[in-house]
């Protein structure tokens, strides 16, 4: 049955050790220079960059910019971040393609730092 049909939605189920995001936060109106903020988010099934951001937007932090609507399947391309996962080198990619396990270090920046809109928002 989908889940658009059920008459419950329940929270999911943690597995796991937490995800560490360490995410690019940037206000025009407010900073005068970009920083880091991190986020220990509780790891859930099938997680992406781009659930783990809608994690933090709906339970730690309301005012973390990042365009909210995609495609679901790297099509559109809204959802671009430059990533950084476990220390590995930093990769331009789709986020809600790219796969989170238990226990990551993420480090999320925007696709281009120098056409910043707020956080992970860019012009295009």
């Amino acid at each position: 049955m989908s889940h658009i049909l059920c008459a419950e939605v329940t929270d999911p189920v943690e597995l796991g050790d937490p995800i560490i995001a360490d995410i690019y936060r940037f206000d025009p109106s407010v900073d005068t220079q970009a920083r880091m903020e991190r986020f220990v988010v509780p790891y859930h099934t099938r997680m992406s960059v781009f659930t783990l951001l809608r994690e933090i937007y709906t339970h730690q932090d309301q005012t973390l910019a990042f365009r909210n609507q995609q495609c679901g399947r790297g099509i559109c391309g809204t959802c671009q971040v430059r990533l950084q996962v476990n220390g590995s080198k930093e990769k331009q990619l789709k986020g809600c393609t790219i796969p989170l396990q238990p226990g990551a270090h993420v480090i999320i920046k925007p696709f281009r730092e120098n056409k910043v809109i707020r956080d992970l928002v860019v012009d295009f």
